[in-house]
């Protein structure tokens, strides 16, 4: 972030001017004491600072500001820019507190975190110390399965990575545009403020096309750290502005940041317009400190209490996310709000042993000296140090996961899944240790997925869910499949093939045919990532009887007829609709023979004005949209069949094992969270209304109580709420078997051969 150096807390004066005219500004070390405290209050979780922040954005105006008007200065004194002193002294202001801090933290969180979550943490923390994690938050954040993961505690420090790839660029950009119109201080602010514009243009139309790329690139970013040159641009002109005015602009940019921390949130599609609020206003702000009146808020921010937070705030910023995040995740709970500002109180006082120890020594050169040469070394030693350790700790952890590497055996995983499975399902099973039952509506233990109910089975709750065994306690097996470094990366082969849609995305790539391509007869899975994660079974059930498999699947995109908001994109989801058309069309189009449609619950439904629909009027929605739907593809004249949702986790299974290594019960799900049971009743309705078949896989995936994260040496949930590849194919035969039984049951006497022989 924005930090405190005398010499950048001038402006540049224009030619002409005494440099003794132009004197530190305490209003602006208090403006970055009020961006430090929003960015804290809003991570502390304090009611009514949702927006806070935007005081990442207060920064980087506060940043363009300085480091434009030190290079001004430089440039009008010297007629040049020394690059390699400018990259010195932000490697001496920077880099050793920021190395500190991922150091640390990175220590801290091979001590106390989920051992699986170690690696990615040393990921990010290498990223961080070649500035470009902002590069790597983006990627995760348009990552449909890292999205999900728990935050980072190296995740604030996207900002400084914006930040030093500004400071990279923007020198020389500046000295070139200073010399094409040196001496015409007008030419220069309009090709500021051009580039700037033209950044902004580029921030709106990417901030609707895809906020995480907006909300993490300099690109996108540029135009806040611009606005605030343009200020310093206008050197002492501001103080031309009247005193009066000068007033209520500084309280009127107060008011825009507040406001913007307590009206945005984080569904706000961000940068873009909303954006303009805290920029617009710290720049009021600093508009306002070039002419100091009696009135205005100068004084205010130029307190003893506000030039403290200033101060520190560089390092406030670096030490209260990690201090907040790591113990949150080692518990795997949020932490009261009272031990929040307990850290909070602690994150303070490091800062401020930070910058009196750390900070003002390397900066005023009293530990590496000030020569540019030896400065820009040692920095480049120390980040590549932090960066190379940062990756051998990851291996390290990576290195003590358990699980095989060896390849897999798929037959002797389903030999061995089946026969557990049935040992669980026989009419005496072992009487549980711990009493649970299936919600109401959910398949007995066992039981064959049926074909569909009637309207009576659907509704009517029974008297009392059948019983399940336990879930047997012990260690993670030492041969789990896939392991626990591997399961995090075990998807069904659709997902590098391009043949599962991304978020984002438009279209498969190629024709997404498996199976005996050959094969007169085509069976399809259509559906949203939870239907993708079935593929493995499917294709293993094509495969046997030598069938051609169509596989139509897209991540977040419900098979039902719905408009969809997507929380990544922080806008309705319109590519879902039209990937969904171009399926639809496909199948009807290709007429398999069986057509098995999944997806999750977890969908965010809109109505037609955009408004997030909730509760009954979510299901009543859905049922409706999927009723659509599934008649539609009945036209295709072949078998169409329901699966219901697969039971969730509590945890991320992998990462929860990480830490549970002689305990697997540890991580198992209870039956009640793990099946949502209204959800499952909504599916049996609609199965009742449509006439198409079902199958609930519950009992595969949850059959026994509770609802188990290892099956047999078969590791069952790839994350939260996807299975594993591995253990997906292991159903194969069970899948198969049941989708056989109901194309018999749908055909006529005589009538499963001529399905069979259908062209697809």
């Amino acid at each position: 972030m924005g930090t405190r150096d005398d010499r950048e807390l001038i402006a540049s004066p224009p030619a002409g001017e005494r440099p003794a005219e132009w004197a530190f500004r305490p209003d602006i070390e208090g403006l970055r004491a009020v961006a430090v405290v929003l960015v804290v209050l809003f991570h502390v979780s304090i009611g009514g600072f949702a927006g806070g922040f935007v005081g990442v954005d207060v920064f980087f105006v506060i940043s363009g500001f300085l480091i434009t008007g030190l290079l001004l200065r430089e440039l009008e004194a010297t007629g040049s820019v020394s690059l390699s002193s400018f990259y010195a002294r932000r490697a001496r202001r920077l880099l050793p507190a920021a190395a500190l801090v991922l150091l640390v933290t990175l220590a801290a969180a091979v001590l106390v975190l989920p051992p699986l979550r170690v690696p990615g943490v040393a990921t990010d923390v290498a990223a961080a110390a070649l500035y470009v994690s902002n590069l790597g938050f983006a990627l995760k954040a348009t990552d449909y399965f890292a999205a999900t993961q728990a935050p980072s505690p190296i995740l604030h420090y996207w900002s400084l990575g914006v930040e030093e790839q500004f400071y990279l660029f923007w020198p020389a950009l500046l000295l070139l545009l200073a010399g094409l119109w040196r001496g015409r201080g007008r030419s220069l602010a309009l090709a500021v403020a051009v580039i700037s514009v033209a950044s902004f243009a580029f921030s709106l139309w990417l901030t609707s096309a895809n906020a995480p790329w907006a909300f993490y690139s300099l690109p996108t970013r540029a135009w806040e750290l611009g606005l605030g040159a343009i200020l310093a641009v206008a050197g002492t002109r501001l103080r031309r502005v009247p005193a009066r005015a000068a007033t209520v602009a500084g309280w009127l940019g107060l008011g825009l940041i507040v406001l913007a921390a307590v009206v945005l949130d984080e569904a706000t599609p961000f940068p873009g317009w909303a954006a303009l609020l805290p920029t617009l206003g710290a720049a009021l702000v600093i508009v306002s400190g070039a002419q100091p009146t009696a009135l205005g808020p100068a004084r205010l921010l130029g307190t003893a209490a506000a030039r403290f937070f200033g101060r520190i705030s560089y390092s406030l910023y670096l030490w209260h996310w990690p201090l907040l995040v790591l113990p949150a995740v080692a518990i795997g709970a949020p932490l009261p709000l009272g031990a929040r500002l307990g850290l909070v109180v602690v994150a303070i006082l490091m800062a401020a042993a930070t910058q009196r120890w750390v900070e003002e020594p390397f900066r005023h050169g009293r530990v590496v000296g000030t020569l540019p040469r030896r400065n820009l070394a040692a920095a480049g030693a120390l980040a590549l140090v932090v960066a190379l350790v940062a990756v051998g700790s990851g291996d390290l952890a990576a290195a003590g996961l358990h699980g095989t590497t060896a390849p897999s055996n798929p037959a002797a995983n389903e030999q061995a899944l089946d026969q557990i499975l049935n040992e669980l399902a026989s009419p005496t099973p072992p009487r549980a240790a711990v009493s649970g039952g299936l919600p109401p509506g959910a398949a007995a233990l066992g039981g064959p997925a049926s074909g569909p109910p009637s309207s009576a089975t659907s509704t009517t709750v029974p008297s009392a869910a059948p019983s399940l065994p336990p879930t047997p306690d012990g260690p993670v097996p030492a041969d789990l499949q896939p392991s626990l470094a591997n399961a995090p990366e075990d998807y069904p082969v659709t997902f590098p093939d391009g043949c599962n849609v991304p978020e984002g995305g438009h279209s498969s790539r190629g024709t997404c045919l498996y199976g005996n391509l050959a094969s007169k007869t085509t069976i399809a899975l259509f559906g949203d990532s939870h239907a993708a994660f079935w593929f493995p079974a499917m294709e293993g059930f094509a495969e046997r009887q030598g069938w051609r498999l169509l596989n139509l699947t897209m991540s977040s995109c419900t098979p039902a007829d719905l408009s969809v908001y997507n929380s990544i994109f922080k806008r309705i989801y319109s590519e879902c609709p039209a990937w969904r058309e171009q399926a639809i069309a496909r199948l009807i189009a290709t007429r398999p023979a069986v057509i098995v449609v999944a997806g999750t619950h977890g969908i965010s439904p809109v109505d037609a004005a955009g408004h997030l629909l909730w509760g009954d009027a979510l299901t009543r929605a859905w049922e409706a949209g999927m009723t659509r739907t599934l008649d539609r593809l009945a036209a295709a004249g072949g078998l169409v069949i329901l699966m219901a949702d697969t039971p969730t986790s509590k945890f991320d299974p992998p990462t929860c094992l990480s830490q549970h290594l002689n305990s697997v019960l540890a991580c198992a799900t209870p039956v009640a969270r793990a099946i949502d049971a209204p959800w499952l009743g909504a599916e049996r309705l609609v199965v009742a209304q449509t006439g198409v078949g079902f199958i609930d896989p519950t009992a595969w995936v949850c059959p026994s109580s509770p609802c188990p994260a290892v099956i047999g040496n078969l590791l069952v949930y790839q994350n939260a709420g996807h299975l594993t590849a591995v253990f997906a194919f292991a159903l194969a035969d069970r899948l198969g078997g049941t989708i056989l039984q109901q194309m018999q049951d749908a055909a006529r006497p005589g009538a499963l051969k001529s399905l069979a022989g259908r062209k697809g």
